[in-house]
C-alpha cells in the first residue's frame, strides 16, 4: 500500500553469535508514530528446505527423531537448511536423499514462508515431491538417530487435523501440500 511508513532501526547490536546456525540481535526501533522500542529481539537463522515427499502408493515419507526444545520425538517431514549458494529445489532433492533415503523427478514449490514475522527465525522453502521412491537407508549425519515412517494420506490428514504434528514447519507444509494435492 502506498503511504504507509516503515520502522526505522536505530541501532542493531549482535547479542549471540552462534554461525552458522543462529545470530541473534537487539534493536533500537522508531515507530512512524515517533515511538522508540529499545531490545526489540531479531533472530537470523539460514533458510532452510521442507518437502512433502509422496510415493507412487499415496504414503507421505515422514522422519521420526528426538527434539530438545520438546523434550521429545517428533514426526516430522524431510527438512534441512541450505548450503551457502545451493538453490531450494537442490537443498530439498539433497535433504530428501539424505534423512528420507529417497528421490524424486516430479517436483512442485508451495512457497516461501518467514517462521516469525516479528522476530525472524528462518525462512522456509516448501515443495511437493510426487513419485519419491526409496533408494537408499536415511544417512542424515545429524545428532542423535533418526527413522523413517512411511504413513498413509489419509492418517496423515487425520493426524493433522488432530494438531498431532508439533513443529510448525511441518504443519504448514502438510497445509499446503494438502491443498495443492486436493482431491488427487
Amino acid at each position: 500500500m502506498t503511504g504507509e511508513q516503515r520502522w526505522h532501526v536505530l541501532d542493531k547490536r549482535l547479542v549471540a553469535d552462534r554461525s552458522p546456525f543462529a545470530r541473534a540481535y537487539d534493536l533500537d526501533l522508531r515507530l512512524p508514530d515517533g515511538r522508540v522500542i529499545t531490545n526489540w529481539l531479531q533472530v537470523d537463522l539460514p533458510p532452510f528446505v521442507i518437502t512433502f515427499p509422496v510415493l507412487a502408493n499415496g504414503s507421505v515419507i515422514f522422519v521420526r527423531q528426538y527434539r530438545q526444545v520438546i523434550g521429545d520425538y517428533a514426526l516430522e517431514l524431510t527438512a534441512g537448511h541450505m548450503e551457502e549458494d545451493e538453490l531450494p529445489q537442490a537443498a530439498a532433492a539433497r535433504e530428501l536423499l539424505e534423512e528420507g533415503g529417497a528421490v524424486a523427478e516430479d517436483w512442485q514449490f508451495l512457497g516461501r514462508y518467514v517462521m516469525d514475522a516479528n522476530r525472524g527465525c528462518g525462512w522456509a522453502h516448501v515443495f511437493l515431491a510426487r513419485g519419491a521412491q526409496i533408494v537408499a537407508p536415511s544417512n542424515s549425519g545429524d545428532v542423535g538417530e533418526m527413522s523413517v515412517h512411511l504413513l498413509p494420506m489419509a492418517e496423515v490428514r487425520r493426524r493433522w487435523l488432530a494438531g498431532e504434528f508439533v513443529s510448525a514447519p511441518t504443519a504448514l507444509a502438510i497445509g499446503l501440500a494438502l491443498g495443492a494435492l486436493g482431491s488427487e
